[in-house]
């Protein structure tokens, strides 16, 4: 039986099911946002955005779906790091430029920092 005071550790596989979530939910709000982009200049950076969304997706998923000992899914998983980070300075642009509020990027940089700190999680411990 477990103590009141005792924390429980979270096995790998639910971090790395965590960090897939919280990166799937902040790539479909952006995703879904970018949509709405109505200047011509937003519509540039729409495409760049959806790409490095589908590349840090991609390498996620390649990562979930490999043994969590493989040194490739470390690589996947710091693939989808860097790619989420890209993903800043074209929101920051998109904000820049007038093709999101405020609000809005506000929104979507804190779903992305929840993600970034899930996967800085599973690259601290190895991936």
């Amino acid at each position: 039986m477990e103590s009141a005071g005792a924390e429980t550790v979270e096995p790998a596989s639910a971090r790395r099911v965590r960090a897939f979530r919280s990166a799937d939910s902040f790539a479909l709000a952006v995703w879904q946002e970018v949509r709405a982009f109505s200047r011509p200049e937003g519509m540039l950076l729409a495409e760049e955005i959806r790409r490095a969304i589908a590349r840090s997706g991609g390498a996620l998923v390649a990562a979930a779906a490999s043994d969590a000992e493989d040194q490739a899914v470390r690589r996947a998983v710091a693939t989808a790091h860097a790619g989420l980070l890209e993903v800043r300075y074209y929101l920051y642009l998109a904000r820049r430029t007038g093709c999101i509020d405020l609000r809005k990027y506000r929104h979507l940089a804190h779903l992305q920092d929840t993600a970034l700190k899930d996967l800085g999680t599973l690259l601290g411990e190895g991936a």
